[in-house]
């Protein structure tokens, strides 16, 4: 081999390490960046707020946020059309262990559930209210479901989430330790809860619900808590004792 061509393959192979050596970099920085961000902070949210674009991204049942009420509607009707149970109700009750919780008017999605492998397959049926959330403009920001699902046999601590595994397949895990930690200081999540993204959605899990959202509209939602915070905690330093 040519003495030139044994120096353009190292110097083609010492530009290709220094390439992937960069690329590792600038993930690191990105990575160590992001690990940074405190979502705590007003101006930081106000800032990732203005910053942020509003999700078109679809969720559960093919909804979109972004939706107007009339396409809410006419999305109903359609997936009424394709052969889901759909029922419309003006007083929806919810019955937990600790009672009865009323509601309200809203859409109840019903269907066959099954969970397992062939031969180990558990089946039962799942009930999911449909809470639709606008912001001011009248678009669709939030979609809050309450599931109650009942198993042909009584599973106990075993028994199946066949909403949650869904979610699972078809979402990511949110890779933000700072905003996941965030969420549980704030009161929006329990420590104990999921938490998942996919594009521009954020879902996690409450204690009788399951809520997708907007992403610009959580960091909104984030600001309103701590602003709330920060009344009480005024409030509190005001009472002369």
């Amino acid at each position: 081999m040519k003495k030139s061509s044994i120096i353009t393959i190292g110097f083609l192979t010492l530009c290709f390490l220094v390439s992937c050596e960069n690329r590792n970099n600038s993930s690191h920085t990105e990575k160590k960046n992001a690990e940074f961000v405190d979502y705590k902070n007003l101006q930081i949210l106000d800032s990732l707020v203005k910053t942020t674009s509003q999700s078109t991204d679809s969720l559960f049942l093919g909804f979109k946020m972004g939706m107007t009420k009339p396409d809410y509607k006419d999305h109903i009707k359609y997936l009424k059309k394709s052969g889901k149970n759909i029922t419309y109700s003006t007083s929806q009750i919810l019955s937990t262990f600790v009672g009865n919780i009323q509601l309200g008017e809203g859409y109840t999605f019903s269907t066959g559930i099954s969970s397992g492998n062939i031969g180990q397959i558990k089946t039962g049926e799942g009930k999911y209210f449909l809470e639709p959330v606008y912001n001011n403009a009248g678009k669709l920001m939030k979609l809050n479901i309450v599931p109650i699902e009942k198993w042909e046999t009584d599973y106990g601590s075993d028994s199946p989430n066949w909403l949650k595994t869904n979610i699972f397949q078809n979402s990511n895990e949110l890779n933000n330790e700072n905003l996941h930690k965030a969420l549980i200081d704030l009161k929006i999540i329990d420590d104990n809860h999921f938490v998942r993204r996919k594009g521009n959605i954020i879902i996690y899990e409450g204690n009788l619900t399951v809520s997708y959202i907007d992403f610009k509209t959580l960091l909104i939602e984030m600001m309103i808590k701590i602003k709330e915070n920060e009344i009480k905690l005024k409030e509190g330093k005001d009472i002369k004792f």
